[in-house]
């Protein structure tokens, strides 16, 4: 009895534990119109959608289907009140690499990229984007 009792009681709370994590994962998608590098891979510009969620690596997906798994840096503090998903690159030279990648809704963003060396940044998405 004691057994099953117990048993039950780890079910509920990984039921609650695992839909605790779903509720808290976010998709976003912008349309970036340029090519772009994520986590070492050549993308073509299009309409580009990232799953967040609440722990483990961002979830790319392109305009083909295909799939780019992009391991989280460290999260990001809220710097600012804009509510609109943004897709921040690090630019240097010719290399514009996917850097950040923030949830609509006042979230954290999360870095998925850290260049060192001097760089710009192109902001796709939110309430001024700028490339």
């Amino acid at each position: 009895m004691l057994r099953r009792a117990l048993f039950t009681l780890a079910a509920l709370v990984a039921a609650l534990y695992l839909g605790g994590g779903v509720a808290l994962a976010q998709t976003v998608t912008v349309n970036i119109d340029f090519p772009f590098i994520a986590n070492g891979q050549n993308l073509p510009a299009g309409k580009y959608s990232a799953e967040i969620p609440a722990s483990g690596p961002v979830i790319l997906s392109g305009p083909d289907g295909k799939r780019v798994i992009l391991p989280v840096v460290t999260v990001l503090g809220r710097h600012d009140k804009d509510a609109d998903p943004e897709f921040v690159f690090d630019k240097s030279g010719d290399r514009v690499e996917l850097s950040e990648v923030w949830p609509s809704g006042g979230r954290d963003g999360i870095l998925i990229l850290a260049t060192a060396k001097p760089h710009t940044h192109a902001v796709v998405g939110g309430s001024n984007p700028r490339k």
